[in-house]
């Protein structure tokens, strides 16, 4: 299953991305289709509940909710 996280900025998706890698997660950064900005693409419902648990902004794509 893929998740998609709305990034407030380049600069958070790759601190994000960087931060994920650690903790063995891999990730996709990808220019959002419309308007600026870029999300994050996960693979796990893990790697969110990591984004979290480390305090990371982020916006669920398509959820509606903030991630943190």
């Amino acid at each position: 299953m893929t998740f998609t996280a709305e990034m407030p900025s380049y600069t958070y998706a790759r601190k994000a991305q960087k931060l994920l890698e650690r903790g063995g997660f891999p990730s996709e950064i990808v220019r959002r289709e419309s308007g600026c900005g870029f999300d994050l693409r996960l693979y796990s419902r893990n790697a969110l509940k990591f984004l979290e648990q480390n305090a990371v902004t982020f916006k669920l794509k398509g959820s509606g909710g903030d991630g943190r």
